[in-house]
């Protein structure tokens, strides 16, 4: 509809179509270079067999993407309490979450693939939780309600860099993001750390707050990213986040109280018996030196694509406009580490990314230019999005 004033469409809503079609394009080129380069291992992905029921659950997703588009069409989360629509967006992303995995009831299958590839604390979490009769579905549980804990603090943080419309326009793009797939791995837990630590750097940062609690709060950053780390390599990256947002606030001394804090729980951990650098030092030696590069490059890219979704394409067409766009670095950053560590130890593995994929996502809602009004949730691009993370969950149930 053109406006009486100036006879244009109103500026401020992201053009789907379009995204939508540069994400498809550039999903089919990955997906036939990966075909091109070396087709995946038989028996990677086992479809369903033709003609088997689908359980009931396995709607579960449906009924939860419908509430949350539904909700967002009418414009309830940018009318609703900020409290509130903040307990909604964790429970609606758990709810999210849980439902996929539990599609087919493979609860479980995400956390046993999850515990192959993790560092050993999390190796040792699983082991002590399935000797306290913790497994299986109850421990996957467990990982989404604290994994869900980062569509709100990510809220909050893009909130406090940004503005509060963007951050509510944004919840619904990370209730129903695609890395619902991997919501169930260890890695769960560095993601609601990881979520935290650029939280509090944010909070930190703030003008007026009094020099004693700034520190203190810096303190505390350092701590939740060290503590991040021991639950996911890829989590340290986020340490480039709050950096660039110590650096755009002109707080830079901040980041030597961050340093110190990071090391506190490293050293903790190692008086325990667990030493972070020599086990990720193990982690990139252990590679049997046979991984061809072009394949895990072309993978990983398939798979960032499958996890972030479309609205990974409407964020990262629209960095240049966000002042959030200090988490798309630390995303960035985290993924791009991940991805080469993985190529270079042979174990390509998506759950370890997790951590990063919500702050590439922050600019999805972003100003349509510079300095504007946020656009609208964009529910064709979050609906595809929901879609293709149900439809792959389907594909791949045993």
């Amino acid at each position: 509809m053109a406006t009486p004033a100036t006879g244009r469409k109103p500026a401020g809503r992201h053009p789907s179509r379009s995204v939508l079609a540069w994400w498809l394009a550039l999903l089919g080129i990955a997906i036939g270079l990966w075909w091109l380069v070396g087709t995946p291992e038989p028996g990677a992905v086992e479809p369903r067999r033709t003609g088997e029921a689908w359980p009931l659950y396995g709607v579960a997703p449906v009924l939860v993407a419908a509430v949350v588009l539904v909700a967002s069409y009418r414009r309830v989360h940018e009318r609703v309490a900020w409290p509130l629509l903040l307990l909604a967006g964790y429970l609606a992303a758990a709810a999210w979450t849980l439902a996929i995995a539990a599609t087919d009831g493979a609860l479980w299958t995400s956390v046993v693939a999850g515990s192959e590839t993790a560092p050993p604390l999390p190796g040792r979490l699983l082991l002590g939780l399935a000797g306290s009769g913790v497994h299986g579905a109850l421990a996957a549980t467990l990982l989404s309600l604290v994994g869900a804990l980062a569509s709100p603090l990510v809220a909050i943080t893009v909130r406090a860099l940004s503005d509060e419309l963007s951050a509510r326009r944004l919840l619904p793009v990370l209730v129903l993001a695609p890395y619902a797939l991997v919501g169930t791995s260890v890695e769960a837990i560095a993601l609601a750390l990881g979520a935290a630590t650029l939280v509090v750097a944010a909070l930190a940062s703030e003008k007026g707050r009094p020099g004693l609690a700034r520190l203190a709060l810096a303190v505390l950053c350092g701590l939740l990213l060290g503590t991040a780390a021991l639950f996911g390599y890829a989590a340290i990256l986020l340490a480039a986040g709050a950096v660039c947002v110590f650096f755009v606030r002109r707080r830079p001394l901040l980041n030597i109280a961050t340093a110190a804090g990071f090391f506190v729980p490293l050293v903790i951990a190692r008086a325990a018996g667990l030493d972070w650098t020599e086990d990720l030092a193990d982690a990139l030696r252990n590679g049997d030196g046979g991984h061809r590069y072009a394949e895990g490059l072309v993978a990983a890219v398939v798979v960032l694509l499958i996890l972030g979704g479309p609205a990974l394409v409407a964020s990262l067409r629209s960095m240049r406009r966000t002042p959030a766009w200090p988490l798309l670095v630390a995303g960035g950053a985290a993924v791009v580490a991940s991805v080469v560590a993985g190529i270079l130890s042979d174990r390509l593995a998506p759950g370890a990314w997790l951590p990063a994929l919500p702050w590439l996502l922050v600019a999805a809602t972003a100003p349509a230019r510079q300095g504007g009004r946020s656009v609208p949730t964009p529910l064709p691009v979050v609906a595809v999005g929901a879609a293709s993370a149900y439809a792959l969950a389907l594909l791949i149930a045993p």
